[in-house]
């Protein structure tokens, strides 16, 4: 007597779905490499490129950063240099984000790296969360509310209303918002 053949997934099957699931997933990454070889990755960003921008923006809104968060290839957020108001110069990739425990919006350094005038790297900065109405100091990786001084304050995160934020540079900081062909190769 023929055993019934059992319907719906088996562990056979199951073994072809998870496969074919698996080499789409390698051939998607495959051609997004390809696609963003020619992208700079975070690391390749040069201290002599921040040096040669031309700094002039002193205030950065969110949907002029999210319109050049696409530009940034393999780098998660935007990426803006800033030369500090200590005359340092910084490279950060950025966003307007939330943290899972927080419904309130903040500004979030995904990464940076801050130069001092020489090129020598003086601090390394790695998931900064900054909310609304605090200031930043990039040279000291400090918040207005950790103790940061009023005079090295670099940048502020504000809301001019619900739906527009800004980045602002404070005490001759200022801002320089990278193109997407200089992320280029």
């Amino acid at each position: 007597m023929e055993r019934p053949r059992r319907k719906g997934l088996t562990y056979g099957r199951l073994m072809v779905v998870l496969g074919a699931a698996i080499a789409l997933a390698l051939v998607i990454a495959l051609v997004q490499s390809l696609l963003l070889a020619d992208h700079l990755g975070f690391t390749e960003i040069t201290f002599s490129m921040l040096q040669r921008s031309a700094y002039e923006k002193t205030e950065l809104t969110r949907q002029e950063l999210d319109q050049h968060n696409g530009d940034t290839g393999k780098i998660q957020g935007t990426v803006i240099y800033v030369k500090t108001s200590e005359g340092n110069y910084a490279k950060l990739a950025i966003e307007f984000g939330y943290r899972f425990w927080s419904p309130k919006l903040q500004f979030v350094i995904y990464q940076g790296t801050v130069y001092d005038q020489r090129g020598r790297e003086l601090r390394t900065l790695f998931n900064v969360y900054i909310p609304l109405t605090v200031r930043y100091d990039v040279d000291a990786g400090l918040m207005d509310t950790e103790g940061a001084s009023e005079h090295g304050v670099d940048l502020a995160f504000e809301e001019r209303g619900p739906a527009e934020q800004i980045l602002r540079a404070r005490n001759g900081a200022v801002f320089y918002l990278p193109k997407a062909e200089e992320l280029r190769r």
